[in-house]
């Protein structure tokens, strides 16, 4: 033992069991504390820790138990009784957690005292070496192009993180290692009102306060879905000026929030319009494709090939179908008209004859050219010429027979509207081909499309932006000029309804997850995306039956820490969040839960997590948290930093709201509330 050693014993070992020791504290410690060294020590505080040397270890137990043996006579006198209770014999029981060996922690119980050995209390050092964040801040030199100039210092960067103060252990910064927390998947959980929007802006705050060679190269975006973390984020530029937010917001109207449509992929198309697997599915595909097609139609050859094949089998079913001339004319005009390529419009003529003959029901004959506009034309009822329909798409050979007519799953830019007419299009095609149900089947579809259609707060997807997802995530990711210029984005869902916060995204969760599987050297561009009310579109058990789009937030759980994109998870509800998405969180910070539903979620998802620590969540006061996993060696109470601006997220005063005099003006809506 070395001299400093001898200056912080507390007691002695009086018993040892196979997970346990007993602890006897000297005489003279009255009130569980002793003047060491350095400071005054507390050390019978129920979950803090005490160590004992053991040959070359320091064998580290955490507290469980602290209780007394009053060993002096029994007295009749009442202050004498009080005043033995203060001599009687304490002692505390500890449970092994680890050893501390050559300035390292291991955690398990692999070795034993001997009976009688020494106990200490511990010091912060030791508790950094406990928490493995004893190297808070490392030097950045050799060839790196960011030292200055007279290479006189090498700049430094953060390994550890503080992010906020020890519950137990007076004092003490509780920290966490900065590659092990934002580089796996993490989950801040806890009712509503108990802190968590604070945990996650305090740890933005503090990891970008770093002024000189900061954290510039960071992506964080935000799915920010109460409009809570613009008000925390304001002033970071203020104090960092390396530091840059970009904002957006689907009412904002300097920087609007637009996700053109071409950039969603069939599985989002299904989950927006909520099309069923079995019928409405293959129509939205087809659907999706006709209107790509016919948005490129114009200048492509082979896309007008495909148009002109779909809009002649249609228009022959039309003409075999049932209904009148009126009827049948009227729907041939409206697809040509809809649907006009260059080669193939009511203006196509037939190229084997120039004119046919059209006797009418008083016997008088005329001629025409041979156009699908004259064939069509209504004379007292009757088209001018309805087989000649036919032999003009046959002389123009429109028809293929082996015609491949989707190869591409790529959806190209088109306008919002030209979807209803491609559905349409591609219910007419099932159709033709036998399929008389179909459009009973797919009645709910066009509903929902319309419906769409008519609504404003889709208009977000609705602009025809020519724009590629490569380019659209870098501006997501604020990277232009090949510079990172943006380190932290928010994208405020706060006004759009659960629908629209479940497509945007999943939409974007996927898209920067591709762009991240083509980053060469992978796994060198980390984003960290951050969740805000997780369960309302992560969902462990949805109403919806056929949720392939979400699948994407299991996969990138799964898969995301191979090509560097981490979930940052933000729920009051752990129970109803994907079990897989929560499985694969490496750490939690979790404040305050009653729910005994939650609770026993998060024990089935942890194992690792104690019943005694398991007891804590329901009683943790606002401002605290309980965290445990790769971040920290063994779980940590600690009371969270405050973060300086708070979120847009203060408690209700409601005494203060309700109190007033009668004749207070009331303003629902105010000047800020719409910038």
């Amino acid at each position: 033992m070395i001299v400093d050693d001898k200056k912080r014993v507390i007691g002695k070992i009086v018993s040892i069991n196979s997970d346990r020791f007993t602890v006897e504290l000297l005489s003279g410690l009255k009130n569980f504390n002793i003047n060491g060294y350095d400071d005054i020590h507390y050390f019978a505080q129920i979950n803090s820790y005490v160590i004992v040397p053991y040959q070359n270890y320091y064998i580290v137990s955490e507290v469980v138990s602290v209780k007394e043996k009053d060993t002096s006579f029994i007295s009749n006198n009442i202050k004498e009784q009080e005043l033995n209770k203060v001599y009687s014999t304490k002692y505390l029981e500890v449970l092994p957690i680890g050893t501390i060996t050559k300035d390292k922690f291991i955690f398990g119980a692999s070795v034993y005292p001997t009976l009688y050995s020494d106990v200490l209390y511990i010091k912060d050092d030791e508790l950094d070496l406990i928490f493995n964040v004893n190297n808070i801040v490392s030097k950045v030199c050799g060839d790196n192009k960011n030292v200055e100039d007279n290479h006189s210092e090498c700049p430094t960067k953060l390994n550890a993180l503080t992010i906020g103060k020890s519950a137990i252990f007076q004092d003490y910064d509780v920290k966490i290692k900065i590659d092990n927390f934002f580089g796996g998947h993490s989950a801040i959980l806890g009712n509503t009102g108990s802190g968590k929007s604070c945990t996650i802006s305090s740890i933005i705050q503090t990891l970008f306060n770093k002024e000189n060679f900061s954290a510039v190269g960071a992506s964080f975006i935000f799915f920010d879905v109460n409009g809570e973390y613009k008000k925390a984020f304001e002033k970071l530029n203020e104090i960092n000026n390396d530091v840059d937010i970009y904002y957006t917001s689907i009412e904002d109207s300097i920087n609007p929030f637009t996700l053109p449509q071409h950039l969603m992929n069939v599985e989002e198309w299904e989950l927006l319009l909520n099309a069923s697997e079995k019928a409405q599915l293959p129509i939205l595909r087809n659907a999706l494709n006709i209107a790509s097609l016919l948005s490129k139609s114009a200048d492509d050859e082979n896309s007008a090939e495909i148009i002109d094949h779909i809009k002649s089998v249609c228009i022959d079913l039309i003409i075999d179908g049932e209904g009148n001339d009126i009827s049948k004319s009227s729907k041939i005009t409206t697809i040509l008209r809809a649907f006009s390529t260059t080669t193939f419009n009511l203006d196509t003529v037939n190229p084997a004859q120039a004119t046919f003959k059209y006797t009418d029901s008083k016997k008088n004959t005329t001629n025409h050219s041979f156009s699908i506009k004259n064939c069509v034309h209504i004379n007292f009822g009757e088209m001018l010429n309805i087989e000649g329909v036919k032999e003009l798409i046959n002389a123009n050979s429109f028809i293929k027979d082996n015609i491949k007519l989707f190869e591409s799953s790529n959806i190209e830019p088109f306008e919002f509207e030209l979807l209803g007419q491609a559905l349409e299009l591609a219910i007419l095609y099932e159709e033709a081909h036998g399929n008389n149900q179909i459009r009973n089947y797919c009645a709910s579809l066009i509903t929902r499309f319309k419906s769409l259609e008519n609504r404003e707060d889709f208009d977000f997807i609705k602009e025809k932006i020519t724009i590629t997802a490569d380019e659209y995530v870098e501006k997501l990711f604020g990277v232009s000029d090949s510079k990172k210029k943006t380190q932290v984005t928010i994208i405020d869902l706060n006004s759009a309804e659960d629908e629209i916060v479940e497509i945007v995204s999943s939409v974007l969760t996927r898209l920067i997850f591709d762009i991240l599987r083509k980053v060469v050297p992978r796994n060198k561009f980390p984003v960290n995306l951050v969740l805000e009310e997780a369960h309302r579109y992560i969902a462990y058990d949805s109403k919806r039956t056929f949720l392939r789009a979400n699948q994407i937030f299991d996969r990138v759980a799964k898969e995301g820490r191979k090509y560097g994109l981490f979930f940052t998870i933000s729920s009051q509800r752990p129970s109803e969040l994907s079990k897989t998405v929560l499985s694969q969180c490496n750490n939690f910070i979790v404040h305050r839960i009653q729910n005994p539903d939650d609770l026993l979620h998060i024990r089935q998802i942890t194992p690792h997590i104690s019943e005694t620590t398991l007891k804590k969540l329901p009683s943790i006061p606002t401002q605290h948290a309980l965290i445990f996993g790769n971040a920290v060696n063994i779980p940590a109470l600690f009371k969270v930093n405050n973060a300086n601006p708070l979120p847009n997220s203060d408690n209700n005063e409601i005494s203060t709201n309700w109190f007033v005099s009668k004749d207070k003006k009331v303003m629902l809506f105010s000047k800020d509330n719409h910038e």
